[in-house]
């Protein structure tokens, strides 16, 4: 009898074990991911890219993460966190931008950048912020915008225009 029970003993301790293994490495890549609310700056490359939790309002700011289910808006950058080579998180990140921010688009590579608007005026790969609206999706823009970015997923508009 105190054979099978050291028998059995010896697997329950082993799953306990592997159980609480497995909870606190999932714990350790969540933690280690930016939060839903947390703003975010983005470098490097779009397939290489790195994210670093920074202040709301920074003049270098422009993401906030908005989601950590992955299903992202279109007007969302996607981003998965990995911790030791193992997905963890998957992100959404929208703009955090108030009006009279300008943006610098850049190609497909490269994230966006927040940038200046007395130092790249007339710059056709730069957009001026115009109004937003963070609980309307289909909010009006003002006369003058290109195209807004009417964020369904999150009832949010961005009404962007030229930096002329």
């Amino acid at each position: 009898m105190k054979s099978t029970w050291r028998k059995f003993g010896g697997i329950a301790i082993a799953i306990v074990i592997a159980l609480g293994f497995y909870a606190f490495n999932t714990f350790k890549a969540k933690s280690d991911a930016p939060e839903v609310g947390e703003c975010v700056t983005v470098s490097g490359s779009l397939s290489d890219a790195e994210v670093d939790t920074d202040d709301c309002g920074g003049s270098d700011v422009l993401y906030k993460v908005v989601a950590d289910d992955g299903d992202c808006d279109e007007y969302e950058l996607n981003y998965t966190v990995e911790v030791r080579g193992t997905d963890a998180v998957d992100l959404c990140l929208f703009y955090e931008v108030e009006a009279g921010d300008c943006i610098k688009f850049t190609d497909l590579s490269s994230p966006d950048d927040k940038v200046e608007c007395a130092d790249s005026k007339g710059d056709k790969l730069v957009a001026k912020v115009l109004a937003v609206d963070y609980d309307d999706a289909n909010a009006d823009c003002p006369k003058g915008t290109l195209e807004p970015m009417s964020n369904q997923s999150r009832g949010a508009t961005i009404c962007l225009g030229p930096n002329a």
